[in-house]
């Protein structure tokens, strides 16, 4: 297959990846996806594949490197806790929401809930970011739910983005967009920060999912599956990879990967399972957390449960919306267990007492639920009940 040789075209490519990759939304497969996509009809579809395999490693691997010298809170930090606040303070605040202003003005009102009513909402949606992202600003939407934009809704929103830090441009007008002065900076952690080498000499497996619910290219190379996918296999889904002649089902438990044949390795070492290697010495994975959540009503959501690092876990409890019944849980190893909720602009906080069906648990501030959240990573135990103000209560 001969490579793309159109300058044009490698360069819609590349910036199409370098873009998707600061976005820090997507995984590494999924942007050689939309890429291809993006690209329809311009060179053959193998051709493109393999130009985005290409690509798709060095941004990745730049990206983390410039990640490495960004402050402790980013703008994008910043802009993400503006949007929480809001939130919470009945204006339905939502990051990279639908693909346009139009799609998303219509859509926003289906984020609140009857038993949660909103005053009004903010929002940016994803050419937005995409244009942020590709090094501009950001354009924020607002207004009440089902009217035209007024000036009282936009100082509310201004006023939350500069208590953050953040610089807005905006001339009080209930006609214009807010503008936000932001450098974007996301960061990838665990899964978002997986990518594989391209190696064009590397042939393609077969894989099929043979319990629970994933969806999966049906063929890709071991190197990508072994890096991309296996890590983070939900933990009831089992898939069945095929070469050479050879089939071999696969699960994950907890840090390792298990074969059908009794086979096991860490689950970042897949490559030796399927050379039909083992490790069964491999000891766990320290601060994994088994995570399940779902960020109501449209958002992202785990469910069954899939391994995380703390950054990552910390990420995604920041993003949830706040008054949308919202919720995370996170099981250590030990099965101690910290879940949460989002309900009426406050979370609370507990931790499950199955053996008399009963919680400990109290309405907790975002600090005392990340500092659970890293203690249950570190040391392998709730502390919920070591806050003060708990009380424990019936399910």
């Amino acid at each position: 297959m001969p490579p793309v040789q159109s300058e044009q075209v490698r360069r819609i490519a590349s910036d199409n990846v370098n873009k998707l990759v600061a976005r820090g939304d997507r995984a590494c497969a999924a942007i050689v996806e939309d890429t291809v996509e993006c690209l329809e009809g311009e060179a053959d579809p193998a051709a493109l594949q393999a130009l985005a395999w290409e690509l798709v490693g060095p941004a990745f691997a730049a990206h983390l490197d410039a990640q490495q010298t960004w402050p402790a809170r980013t703008d994008s930090d910043r802009l993400t806790d503006a949007f929480r606040a809001l939130d919470a303070a009945g204006i339905v605040a939502r990051e990279d929401f639908a693909c346009c202003q139009n799609c998303g003005v219509a859509e926003i009102g289906d984020e609140v809930l009857d038993a949660m009513p909103a005053r009004g909402y903010v929002f940016y949606h994803q050419q937005d970011a995409e244009r942020c992202a590709e090094g501009g600003g950001l354009y924020l939407a607002y207004g009440p739910l089902g009217q035209p934009p007024t000036a009282e809704i936009g100082e509310e929103v201004a006023a939350a983005l500069r208590a953050e830090g953040l610089q807005v441009d905006w001339s009080g007008s209930a006609g214009q967009r807010i503008h936000v002065r932001v450098g974007w900076a996301r960061r990838r952690h665990g899964r978002m920060a997986a990518y594989a080498p391209y190696d064009p000499a590397e042939p393609e497996v077969a894989v099929q999912v043979t319990k629970g619910r994933l969806n999966l290219p049906p063929t890709m190379t071991a190197t990508a599956l072994a890096l991309l996918e296996l890590p983070w296999l939900p933990a009831d889904v089992t898939v069945r990879v095929e070469q050479n002649g050879r089939s071999v089902e696969l699960r994950r438990e907890r840090s390792r990967l298990v074969s059908d044949d009794g086979r096991s390795v860490g689950r970042f070492d897949g490559l030796r399972l399927l050379r039909g290697g083992d490790d069964p010495q491999t000891p766990d994975e320290p601060g994994q957390l088994e995570v399940t959540f779902e960020s109501m009503p449209s958002g992202p959501r785990a469910f069954p449960a899939v391994p995380m690092v703390l950054p990552e876990v910390l990420d995604t409890l920041r993003r949830l919306p706040t008054r949308t019944n919202s919720w995370l849980c996170a099981v250590s190893a030990s099965e101690s267990v910290v879940q949460m909720r989002r309900e009426q602009g406050g979370l609370w906080l507990e931790t499950p007492h199955p053996e008399d069906a009963t919680s400990t648990g109290k309405y907790a501030t975002l600090d005392e639920a990340v500092q659970v959240l890293t203690i249950l990573a570190a040391e392998n135990r709730s502390a919920v009940p070591d806050l003060p103000g708990v009380t424990r209560q019936p399910w």
